[in-house]
């Protein structure tokens, strides 16, 4: 599945958010009340651990039925939002069922989690064509926009190894400005997500 690792401080963040905000193709899934999500089009970096992004041109978000069985419908309206009528195991995020491919998640980590962690491993990952085999492929335009992320990601970030400038493994992760300023001056991030 496509995948995108991060090293990202609170400032790379917000320039993150800035480019994402800017995407006209792009909206944030966010809480709207128990059980309520809706699309927005801007959102502060410092309000989330794992956000949705909706791909608008992918069309339609599914809303999955209480009980399995029963047919799927869509969501009427993402930006007046909807209640979920099926949650899933995290409750903090909009469900979708087992991928859905017009559904980009971030999990957005700018502190580290191990001990004397210069910064926390972020990451974008995306279902991609992994259910195309069984008709739930994803439209040719999110592909698309998928690619030009990596690209826009790439000229904002230079490409390193887990954790820091010295490590022998080969370059894997997108580390933004500030984040490679403190890999830079010998600073460890964390090794996973």
């Amino acid at each position: 599945m496509p995948w995108l690792p991060l090293y990202l401080t609170e400032s790379d963040a917000s320039v993150l958010f800035d480019l994402l905000t800017q995407d006209p193709e792009i909206a944030f899934l966010v809480p709207d009340g128990p059980r309520r999500w809706r699309a927005v089009r801007t959102i502060s970096a410092k309000c989330t651990e794992r956000v949705g992004l909706w791909h608008v041109p992918s069309g339609p978000l599914p809303l999955l039925p209480a009980a399995h069985g029963n047919p799927i419908q869509q969501v009427q309206d993402p930006w007046l939002g909807w209640t979920e009528e099926r949650t899933g195991a995290n409750p903090n995020t909009p469900y979708f069922g087992a991928g859905h491919p017009g559904v980009f998640w971030l999990n957005l980590r700018t502190t580290g989690r191990d001990h004397g962690s210069c910064c926390g491993f972020s990451s974008f990952e995306w279902i991609g064509n992994h259910y195309k085999v069984i008709g739930n492929a994803s439209a040719p335009s999110t592909e698309v926009w998928w690619k030009s992320l990596r690209r826009r990601v790439a000229r904002l970030s230079r490409k390193v190894p887990r954790q820091q400038l010295s490590s022998s493994l080969p370059p894997e992760v997108f580390a933004f400005p500030s984040a490679y300023l403190l890999l830079e001056a010998g600073g460890i991030a964390d090794a996973n997500p």
